[in-house]
């Protein structure tokens, strides 16, 4: 075991197991508990997920709210009741022409609204929809704004279309397979999914969780924050840290070349995190302190 470290790792989890299972071989091989995953992928899904471990689970929210890229396989002529291969076929239909799918997956591209599953997490009356779908009942789950930034045909194969999707969070790529069907008059569902990319994040960057090499594959301090857009890494003077870490009120004057077009900001004393603080209203305030350093400058 080693000494449990603050940071993420980039793991390519596989079909077969859920998101929350996945993470068990990580927080064996980082002798830690504090981890938590940045989007789920469904249990037939593989691919990328960001994990993070420690202190850095803060940024959670950060992650989750990153651009995703899939690869998929929608089979047309039938419809799941999950969406995926692990529901029951509700309905059946012919398998429309390629020229058919081509024309409506236009329709599909830019800023859309969607409906996600009824077998998803979204929560309703604070419940899960998959819960009330389990129980028997219908989820009424309002539609939301999604935008597609790209929709690539990969193959055709009928009844099979390989396709690779660019999409911003809280798509939901069964919904599309649905919706898709539906708009050809015919039925579809996933067969197949692998999430590509989550920011800059991309499948090659990624390992497998047996495979994860602790001191080397763990991700942290300025190159982890450098994946989040919209932060910009500062580096500040050592004798300002006894004021930060007491939570002294902050002013941008304390950092030079800050640029305040930027709405975070992640403070550095060489290459250690020392907080992250937002611009809210003209004014700088907190997001969180790092607590590693109490013992160097509090003493």
């Amino acid at each position: 075991m080693i000494e449990t470290k603050s940071g993420a790792v980039f793991i390519n989890k596989p079909s077969g197991i859920t998101s929350f299972k996945s993470l068990d071989t990580i927080k064996r091989k980082l002798s830690t508990r504090k981890i938590g995953h940045t989007g789920t992928l469904d249990k037939f899904a593989s691919g990328v997920m960001i994990v993070l471990i420690g202190k850095m689970t803060k940024l959670a929210g950060y992650f989750t709210g990153l651009d995703k890229e899939y690869e998929a396989v929608f089979s047309f002529g039938k419809e799941t009741t999950t969406l995926d291969p692990e529901g029951e076929v509700i309905a059946e239909s012919e398998v429309p022409d390629l020229s058919v799918i081509r024309e409506k997956i236009e329709s599909f591209k830019g800023v859309i609204r969607q409906v996600p599953p009824a077998y998803s997490a979204v929560h309703i009356n604070g419940k899960r929809a998959y819960e009330l779908a389990r129980e028997g009942g219908t989820p009424e789950i309002k539609d939301r704004e999604i935008t597609i930034y790209n929709f690539e045909i990969l193959s055709w194969e009928s009844p099979d279309l390989t396709v690779r999707i660019a999409c911003s969070k809280g798509t939901y790529i069964r919904s599309i397979a649905r919706d898709l069907g539906r708009s050809c008059g015919s039925h579809a569902y996933v067969t197949s999914l692998k999430r590509t990319a989550v920011g800059e994040v991309r499948i090659e960057n990624t390992v497998v969780s047996d495979e994860l090499d602790p001191e080397n594959d763990l991700v942290r301090g300025k190159n982890l924050f450098s994946l989040l857009p919209n932060i910009q890494i500062l580096p500040v003077r050592r004798e300002i840290i006894p004021g930060i870490l007491n939570g002294r009120q902050l002013d941008s004057a304390l950092f030079p070349g800050i640029d305040l077009s930027y709405t975070q900001f992640a403070l550095f004393l060489e290459e250690r995190f020392v907080a992250l603080i937002s611009k809210e209203m003209q004014r700088l305030k907190y997001n969180f302190v790092s607590g590693d350093l109490y013992g160097s400058f509090m003493e």
